[in-house]
């Protein structure tokens, strides 16, 4: 009997062994090679089906009435939210077979909720009939705005295919730029977006002007282009100040759950990082510190502007972002009919200062920022440590970088020696309608910070005396800092190019600043963008030049030099130029936006370092 108890176990042992266990691993391998495929076939059909998506709510508002609510609309988009919704839940159960990263499976069940809230959102837009209220408005937009998030969403993740395939980042970085400027060339083509129609040279030079943060204008932002026009123009704005690499990487890496080395590496030239380990913090710090700028300064503009001037709140409302997002960007764009200049706002003294400061901030490069914002930070906690007798170690590493430095130091003396020449300049010239001395000092302060590639002007540029517009020429063509919204040569690179004249007057054969030494590359480098700067516009007023015969060589060396160094000021050229120079100035425009330095190197074989070494010989000069 128990042997025979014996033999049972046996076979019992066995048959699990054998068929149950294998069973389990069979179903168990069968289940994770289902759920692949299906993760990868989600994977296959989101991104088409968000573009479907994004190609109805680009007829619907590009070729419809804003407060409209046709039939069509909800028919052909209900399937579609059904589908992605679909698409959504199956990649997410299937994705913990292939996702590791719990940011990602958390990401994944946002998108479903999503999709379902945008499926609600419809059903109620459809419902109110396109009646003209701010509830309608208000779904209509969000209904829009989450559409397009998707798709930008399911985009981004084609991004890590193209770092993988170029290393060359600053190709892809250039192509990023010219794939928007002709995305938002088309979309201000839409029939909605202007009040007329608009020419494709004046569409894709609008287009280039926001994506590139210049503000020079061809049409009248608030006469020729509708409220749709105007919204596009805002988005190209955002996303041409930001880059829209900073935003589909941080995409990117919420949908993963993690970036590779190569989309590291690639965003961390655009975000001027010194860790490969830190670029997506960075991009993600860079986002939440544009976006919080930014609202502060549109809740400053509401404030401080009348709100009897609009029809409707939403007006007020829209106002206050699209100037907040403008001065924040350095784009320079404006919803008034001269800008700045217009009669309703030309003595808002305040208005102007919260302006000038988001210029200042946008210009001063993301780095700096988070450099300061550093310093502060330990300046505050060393004080409550005091406060409260804790003992305090003393830190002794370098909390102010040499590069913020020299930026902040070089924008100040700019800003100190623009003013002061505006109220020489100026005083008893386009000052003089501004009676009282803080007035004065306000559009002289504005004067001196706008044409650091901000593009904003209170006055009429054409009234400007002679010298006043050559101090603008110098201070458009040195720009603002590195890294930041704006563009020029960048102050560090004028800095480190006095220095090196300072340190040859005085026979020093190292250049040397605040105890640092600077390096040979970087003075080498700054030679280089100073000559190929010079080259550029050269060119560009040869070709305007020759192509616009009729004006003079200082409107059309202003234009270029404004359009070079993405500041949008203008003598009242720009609206009389031909379509060749029109196209000239898209060229220097993109040119200036994505830095002359970066364009070629991004078509530059990179030759191989040289292990031998040639006799060195001075060269007479």
């Amino acid at each position: 009997m128990k042997n025979l108890f014996y033999k049972v176990q046996i076979l019992v042992r066995w048959l699990k062994r054998n068929i149950t266990d294998r069973v389990i691993g069979q179903t168990r391998f069968w289940v994770t090679q289902i759920l692949q495929v299906a993760y990868r076939i989600s994977n296959t059909l989101l991104p088409p089906a968000t573009l479907v998506a994004f190609c109805q709510v680009v007829y619907d508002f590009g070729f419809h009435p804003f407060y409209n609510s046709e039939a069509h609309f909800a028919r052909y988009l209900f399937p579609v939210l059904l589908t992605l919704k679909s698409l959504f839940v199956i990649r997410f159960f299937s994705g913990f077979v292939k996702l590791k990263e719990w940011r990602a499976h958390v990401y994944a069940f946002a998108l479903i909720v999503l999709t379902f809230y945008l499926q609600q959102l419809a059903i109620e837009v459809q419902s109110l009939g396109g009646i003209n209220s701010t509830e309608f408005l208000i779904k209509k937009l969000l209904l829009y705005g989450f559409i397009i998030f998707l798709f930008v969403t399911e985009a981004s993740g084609l991004l890590k295919y193209l770092y993988r395939r170029r290393q060359n980042t600053a190709f892809v970085f250039i192509i990023s730029f010219v794939v928007i400027i002709i995305v938002g060339g088309l979309l201000l083509l839409l029939p909605t977006a202007t009040v007329k129609g608009i020419s494709v040279v004046d569409a894709f030079f609008t287009s280039a002007s926001a994506v590139c943060v210049t503000g020079l204008a061809t049409l009248n932002t608030a006469a020729d282009f509708t409220s749709v026009g105007k919204i596009i123009i805002l988005f190209l704005i955002q996303v041409g100040g930001l880059g829209i690499m900073t935003f589909t990487g941080l995409l990117a890496y919420l949908a993963a759950g993690s970036v590779s080395f190569h989309n590291q590496v690639a965003l961390k030239s655009m975000v001027s990082s010194n860790r490969i380990s830190n670029v997506i913090s960075i991009v993600g710090r860079i986002i939440m510190v544009t976006f919080f700028f930014e609202a502060i300064g549109a809740l400053l503009i509401y404030i401080s502007i009348d709100g009897e001037l609009f029809d409707r709140k939403v007006e007020h409302v829209f106002f206050s972002v699209f100037h907040a997002i403008s001065a924040f960007c350095n784009a320079g764009f404006s919803t008034l009919p001269d800008g700045l200049n217009t009669a309703t706002v030309k003595f808002n003294y305040p208005l102007h200062l919260i302006l000038a400061t988001l210029i200042v901030l946008g210009g001063m490069g993301f780095p700096i920022v988070f450099n300061i914002f550093s310093y502060f930070r330990r300046k505050f906690v060393r004080l409550i440590n005091r406060l409260l007798h804790n003992p305090l170690r003393e830190s002794q590493t370098r909390i102010i970088q040499v590069n913020s430095k020299i930026a902040l130091w070089a924008s100040l003396i700019l800003l100190v020696t623009g003013m002061t020449c505006y109220l020489v300049f100026e005083y008893n010239a386009s000052l003089q309608e501004h009676t009282s001395v803080g007035g004065k000092i306000v559009t002289a302060i504005f004067g001196s910070v706008t044409p650091r590639t901000a593009g904003f002007n209170t006055v009429n540029m054409q009234a400007l005396t002679l010298p006043t517009v050559m101090i603008y020429l110098l201070l458009m063509w040195i720009g603002a800092s590195p890294s930041s919204t704006g563009g020029g040569i960048k102050t560090t690179t004028f800095a480190v190019a006095f220095l090196n004249l300072r340190a040859l007057l005085t026979g020093n054969n190292r250049m040397e600043v605040f105890r640092t030494q600077i390096s040979e590359t970087s003075i080498n480098r700054a030679f280089a963008v100073i000559f190929i700067s010079l080259i550029i516009i050269g060119i560009a007023v040869l070709l305007i030049s020759v192509s616009d015969t009729q004006f003079g060589l200082l409107e059309i060396s202003f234009e270029v030099f404004s359009a070079f160094s993405t500041v949008g000021l203008t003598l009242g050229l720009t609206p009389q130029l031909s379509a060749s120079s029109k196209i000239i100035l898209i060229v220097t425009m993109f040119i200036g936006r994505v830095g002359s330095l970066t364009l070629l190197m991004a078509f530059a074989a990179q030759s191989k370092k040289q292990l031998h070494q040639y006799p060195v010989e001075e060269i007479m000069y």
